[in-house]
């Protein structure tokens, strides 16, 4: 889930692909989520430019979250694809900048999942 750019530079010529879990209990505390399954994540990395990097990320969990009227949990399973482009011109805004040749996706992941859930649910 985290990649230093030297180890991104062998991935010119063909993707790397990755997968894996990984856990957010620590966030949900703050996010209005009563609890959430693990994260599976999978995708591909691949280099497009010099010190310029895409991923392609299909993350996949449940949200449990209370419903808007009956405070009850409800179950909101969650799947989705995201593209996500970084480099290392601070100034493009089209790309997330690395400012430490080390790109991480804990918390781009995260940031995805916060987008895609609802701001209330009902059953």
């Amino acid at each position: 889930m985290k990649w230093s750019l030297e180890q991104l530079y062998k991935y010119h010529d063909f993707p790397l692909e990755f997968n894996g879990t990984t856990k957010y209990d620590e966030y949900i505390k703050t996010a209005d989520i009563i609890r959430m399954d693990d994260v599976k994540y999978s995708g591909t990395a691949r280099a497009i430019d010099y010190d310029v990097y895409e991923f392609n990320i299909h993350i996949e969990t449940t949200l449990y979250l209370e419903d808007s009227r009956t405070l009850e949990e409800v179950e909101y399973p969650l799947s989705l694809d995201v593209k996500e482009v970084f480099g290392k011109d601070p100034d493009n805004e089209d790309m997330r900048y690395v400012p430490k040749n080390t790109i991480d996706l804990y918390d781009v992941i995260w940031e995805n999942i916060l987008l895609e859930k609802p701001m209330r649910i009902c059953k």
